[in-house]
């Protein structure tokens, strides 16, 4: 089987609002432009992946069931608004977490690359072909780790930065008849 590209997304501030530890589904809120970059990748027949740290499941502030919720509500939104999201893998673990299991240093956590290379195993994801995009420099970290483009989201619009991406990574090339 072929492998193919794909546009990993960090959750928090990169898709939804995130005003600390959001797992209420009554306070979800798409970032701007959000909801239509998940329809433009989708349109584009490019698969989306969710790469998260959740540590407030290892805080003890709010559950894994609560986090799964959450992530079912983000992604019917998404479906409603015309995009998809293909999976979600997230890191439970926090350095300062009550609970020694949840306290480790592990490889899923970002800036570590494992929820990405999980990911790409899973669904046979061309790592060096696709593209990581986040709101912090630990997301493109992660991103350049496992083998992807990066791109840190300062803009005002996530489909902005959308159709950017497309462009210079998922659009046919043309070649130049003059060259």
């Amino acid at each position: 089987m072929m492998k193919k590209p794909a546009i990993f997304l960090d959750r928090d501030n990169t898709l939804i609002q995130d005003n600390g530890y959001i797992f209420e589904v009554e306070k979800f809120a798409w970032i701007n432009g959000a909801a239509a970059a998940l329809k433009r990748f989708h349109e584009a027949n490019i698969p989306v992946f969710i790469v998260t740290n959740q540590g407030g499941i290892g805080r003890g502030i709010f559950s894994e069931d609560q986090m799964h919720h959450f992530n079912s509500h983000m992604i019917a939104a998404a479906r409603n608004a015309g995009g998809f999201i293909t999976d979600i893998a997230f890191c439970p673990h926090h350095p300062l977490s009550p609970d020694p299991a949840m306290a480790i240093a592990c490889s899923c956590r970002k800036p570590e690359p494992g929820l990405l290379f999980n990911l790409a195993q899973k669904w046979k994801i061309d790592l060096s072909a696709s593209v990581m995009i986040g709101d912090r420099d630990s997301d493109v970290e992660a991103g350049h780790r496992a083998g992807t483009y990066g791109y840190l989201f300062t803009q005002n619009s996530l489909d902005d930065l959308a159709k950017q991406v497309i462009s210079n990574h998922f659009s046919p090339k043309t070649e130049n008849a003059n060259a």
